[in-house]
C-alpha cells in the first residue's frame, strides 16, 4: 500500500512538472481574440492532419528572455508569408524561423499570421 503511494504522488509531481507541447499561457499571457500577441520560433514538425505546428519558441517576459517548446495551431483562415507571397502551413519546414501572430481560442493559440523570418534552405 505505501508504494502505491509513493507511485502516485510520483505520477502526480511529474504530472503538475510538465510543460508540454501547446502551453502559451506563461510565454503569451493568455492572449484573446480581444487581445492578440506575437511569438518567434523554429519549426520542429507540422502536423498537417492536427493543423498543428511545433515550435522551439523564444519569448521575452519581464524583460528576461527564454525559451521553450510550444504548439501552434493553424486554420484555413491563417496565411503564412515569405518575402511578399502566400504559402500553406503545410509547406513549412523544419528550420524555418518563424513569426506568428495569433491569438487563444478555446486554450489553443491559433495563428492568424506567420511570417517566415529565415528560410531553412536560403
Amino acid at each position: 500500500m505505501r508504494k502505491l503511494s509513493i507511485l502516485a504522488v510520483l505520477l502526480l509531481l511529474a504530472a503538475c512538472g510538465s510543460g508540454g507541447l501547446g502551453d502559451l499561457g506563461g510565454i503569451l499571457g493568455s492572449p484573446s481574440p480581444s487581445t492578440p500577441s506575437s511569438v518567434n520560433g523554429t519549426v520542429n514538425f507540422v502536423d498537417t492532419s492536427a493543423q498543428r505546428v511545433d515550435l522551439n519558441v523564444s519569448y521575452v517576459n519581464n524583460l528576461r528572455s527564454s525559451q521553450g517548446n510550444a504548439s501552434i495551431y493553424y486554420d484555413n483562415r491563417t496565411q503564412v508569408q515569405f518575402q511578399g507571397r502566400n504559402y500553406s502551413p503545410a509547406d513549412l519546414e523544419r528550420g524555418d524561423e518563424v513569426s506568428v501572430h495569433g491569438y487563444n481560442d478555446n486554450g489553443k493559440y491559433v495563428a492568424d499570421t506567420i511570417t517566415v523570418t529565415r528560410n531553412v534552405r536560403q
